[in-house]
């Protein structure tokens, strides 16, 4: 990273070579010399842009010793220090200055000078804190571009990554839930049978917060190994928390708490990736625990492992295979296996656009007939490279069917149970509206679903305001 210095403080090589003769002459002479606080100042700055930099930092030590408060000589500071391997004092010294700064250009400069110290002392989350504070300040385009890519360098040599992202989302369906009370099994209308109320759709706002940290404790040019910790807390507000009893004939009002539809999901995760000759391959190990409506659910084991291999030049072949294993917290479903496995391609075309497809497939082997299940998807996504007026863009979609052999719902279905179902999603970017390195969006999706029982026939739709890292 480059500092960033005003106009003002640069000068003609010819004055500063004169400059610095006159003094080198007179240190050699003496042990002190006598110099006006001003002039100091400016010897100090422009022995710096010269690269002499023990002779700024003596001279800015000691404007210092005479006023601690001296936002020039902190600014010398800042920059030489981590230069003679001091970065401690040079980070010190930017925050100071930036603390002093009376304009949005002086604390632009101050907190790059101080990310730059913290970088240098190898303090990669704390420089790209001041990056972040930098880029609050930034004086115009250039420098913002050039913030971000210094930001986006810093990251990849932290060990540790940590990403939030919040979503705020209102909805049509927050539960999952279906539009009819009465229960139809292929066709046919179940008498006396009327679903419970939190089993019908709720309209609300779905609140999701999402945080994951990694540290990177292993790396070499073409492998790396690292430890994941993530927590996705999802919290749910009703439009209307008092319903009405769906049951034929009653008028009674039944009031649903919304922290029965929360959840939380945490992970530990060590992850493996490798460099091959022809594209990557990664391995994962995750351990979790899901917990819904307050209450452990169930806790998970997985394997995973993940290969890309270049076809050509723009296409790139994407396999992928998981093995799950879920131990619920109810007796009546009490463990259950998944086997994942996914193939797709993707195309980067000369715009710079990305369209990606996959199909997979999903075998599920549980103790509950309800849980046993195969599963096929297939889906694709487009991306646009470069905003399309003053949006980023990218859409995606699917289809998915499922079959479940030996549903039972009060015994036994003929025939079990089948869904089938169309998703669809549009991730909308901001770019040109930037805070701090976080950058606003609106996230759109929805699905239709259609089943032989008509519990499980629904139709979603949400927006939702994301915040994210540019990053």
């Amino acid at each position: 990273m480059r500092t960033y210095f005003m106009t003002c403080l640069v000068m003609p090589a010819m004055a500063a070579a004169l400059a610095f003769g006159l003094l080198g002459t007179a240190a050699v002479a003496q042990t002190t010399v006598d110099v006006p606080i001003d002039e100091a100042r400016v010897i100090a700055t422009r022995a710096l842009l010269a690269g002499e930099t023990e002779l700024a930092l003596q001279i800015a030590r000691s404007l210092l010793q005479v006023n601690p408060d001296d936002r020039t000589a902190l600014l010398v500071v800042a920059a030489g220090a981590p230069r003679v391997g001091q970065p401690a004092e040079g980070r010190q010294a930017g925050a100071r200055a930036f603390r002093l700064s009376e304009t949005d250009v002086q604390r632009y400069e101050a907190a790059r000078l101080t990310a730059l110290a913290a970088a240098n002392e190898e303090r990669y989350t704390l420089a790209t804190f001041w990056l972040r504070r930098a880029l609050t300040v930034v004086p115009n385009e250039e420098e913002r571009a050039r913030t971000i890519r210094d930001a986006a360098g810093v990251r990849r040599a932290n060990p540790w990554s940590t990403n939030l992202s919040i979503s705020i989302v209102p909805s049509n369906n927050v539960n999952g839930g279906t539009d009819d009370a009465e229960l139809e099994i292929s066709g046919e209308v179940i008498p006396n049978t009327t679903l419970s109320a939190d089993s019908l759709a709720l309209s609300g706002v779905r609140g999701t917060l999402n945080f994951r940290t990694q540290y990177r404790f292993y790396s070499t040019p073409r492998d790396r190994a690292a430890v994941a910790f993530q927590y996705q807390g999802v919290r749910v507000k009703l439009q209307d928390e008092e319903v009405e009893d769906p049951r034929p004939g009653s008028t009674a009002t039944i009031i649903l708490d919304p922290d029965d539809f929360a959840s939380d999901l945490f992970d530990l995760s060590l992850i493996y990736d490798r460099a091959l000759e022809n594209g990557t391959f990664g391995a994962r190990i995750n351990f979790g625990s899901f917990d819904f409506g307050g209450e452990p659910y169930y806790d998970y084991r997985r394997l995973s492992f993940s290969r890309n291999l270049s076809l050509t030049e723009q296409t790139t072949l994407l396999l992928s295979a998981q093995r799950e294993w879920q131990d619920y917290e109810s007796n009546g479903i009490r463990d259950v296996i998944r086997t994942t496995l996914r193939s797709g391609l993707s195309y980067r075309r000369e715009n710079g656009d990305r369209v990606t497809g996959f199909i997979g497939r999903t075998d599920s082997d549980g103790f509950s007939q309800n849980f046993t299940f195969e599963e096929w998807s297939l889906q694709g996504s487009y991306s646009w490279a470069e905003p399309i007026g003053p949006i980023s863009l990218g859409i995606s979609g699917g289809i998915k069917t499922i079959d479940y052999p030996e549903y039972a719902l009060f015994g036994p279905i003929d025939g079990g149970r089948e869904d089938n179902s169309l998703f669809y999603g549009v991730e909308i970017g901001f770019p040109g509206i930037e805070y701090a390195g976080f950058s606003p969006g609106l996230a759109i999706s929805g699905s239709i679903a259609e089943s032989n029982i008509s519990r499980f026939t629904r139709d979603t739709f949400s927006v939702g305001f994301t915040l994210n890292s540019v990053f």
